[in-house]
């Protein structure tokens, strides 16, 4: 009887030694595995403990995407954690896709990151409400872009980080914000080294502002950011800006006093502006911003004005538009007044820009 109970006892213990042994091979693989595919990730441009600092210490899979000359992408899962697409490229391309760049939600502005940082910060608000009984709550979708000046020596002129995390983490609060930036801040730091960039990083990220809504106005008249400057008219008392904070892409809306938009005002830099002078090269209507022409005004038929100026990192694009907003059908302003003030509004705003970004005296027509 004591040969059979140890007997029994020694088959258990070699079971439970198989079993530990199971699992300890096995976790080490699925370590040896999640490493090996973070570090062969958007060839090998990812900060594998940063990534794992913000998305958690669960099982990894990585999805590589194929996106065409000068663009590096790949998009990283983490098992009951976060989610990662990053997507690199070099701006040498920009405006040859129709998403390069990254410039925030028709919804909400996206804000400067700052730190010494070139680039955006951005979400689209919940259509639906923070707190719609009906609607079960999903994890909130960030997106952080920053754009590198390579140094003059450099194989590369500039490269575009552009990284949208998904966590189960609210932007409501401040202490959180800056996870949403670790991802894009490390994967710079990592690509500017591997192509030979030599750019200027910023400073880790340690605060950032929220996005802000399209119907967050103030008074036009006690505007500081991107609207400051602007004078307010007849049926313009009101503004949507955001800080401007070295960001590549600015925008202002100005309003009426019932919180309709009468227009939008733009300011793009360097790659960004180089983007949108390609796109307008494409539209159909004649009095779209070209390459040949430092600045206009349009006349009561036209869409737009814009004007530009020369800045250490190429040409600056400033551009007004009547807004035509919610798919109403409704004649742009036209009359001697609104195009004087139209005038008065892009010259304000494109004067303070260029020189918040070390820019020339923007043209005049």
């Amino acid at each position: 009887m004591r040969r059979i109970v140890l007997r029994a006892v020694a088959a258990l213990v070699a079971a439970a030694l198989a079993v530990a042994g199971y699992l300890l091979v096995h976790g080490d693989f699925q370590r040896w595995s999640d490493e090996s595919a973070l570090d062969g990730a958007c060839d090998g441009l990812l900060d594998r403990n940063a990534v794992r600092g913000v998305l958690g210490p669960g099982a990894v899979e990585v999805e590589h995407e194929t996106g065409g000359t000068g663009l590096v992408g790949c998009e990283v899962h983490v098992q009951d954690g976060g989610t990662a697409e990053i997507r690199v490229l070099d701006t040498a391309h920009v405006g040859r896709r129709s998403d390069s760049l990254y410039t925030g939600s028709p919804s909400a502005l996206a804000v400067p990151v700052g730190h010494g940082w070139t680039g955006l910060f951005g979400a689209a608000p919940d259509p639906f409400g923070a707190r719609d009984p009906f609607r079960a709550e999903e994890d909130e979708k960030v997106t952080t872009s920053l754009v590198l000046e390579c140094a003059g020596e450099a194989g590369v002129k500039g490269l575009s980080v552009t990284v949208e995390t998904t966590l189960d983490t609210s932007l409501d609060d401040p202490a959180a914000r800056p996870e949403f930036a670790r991802i894009a801040t490390s994967t710079a730091a990592r690509a500017s080294k591997a192509r030979h960039c030599g750019a200027r990083l910023g400073k880790p990220v340690s605060s950032l502002d929220l996005p802000v809504r399209e119907d967050e106005y103030e008074p036009l008249g006690t505007a500081d950011g991107t609207c400051s400057g602007i004078p307010a008219a007849r049926g313009v008392t009101i503004a949507t800006e955001t800080a401007r904070g070295g960001a590549p892409h600015e925008t202002c809306r100005l309003g009426d006093a019932e919180r309709g938009t009468r227009y939008v005002i733009e300011a793009d830099y360097g790659p960004y502006a180089q983007e949108r002078l390609r796109r307008y090269e494409d539209e159909p209507y004649e009095d779209a911003p070209n390459s040949d022409t430092p600045a206009h005004h349009r006349d009561r038929d036209g869409r737009m004005s814009w004007t530009t100026a020369k800045c250490a990192g190429g040409r600056a694009l400033f551009t007004l538009q009547p807004s035509n907003e919610k798919g109403e059908r409704r004649k742009y302003p036209g009359d001697k007044a609104d195009l004087a003030y139209e005038r008065a509004a892009l010259e304000a705003f494109a004067q303070r820009s260029a020189k918040a970004h070390g820019c020339s005296v923007p043209a005049t027509p």
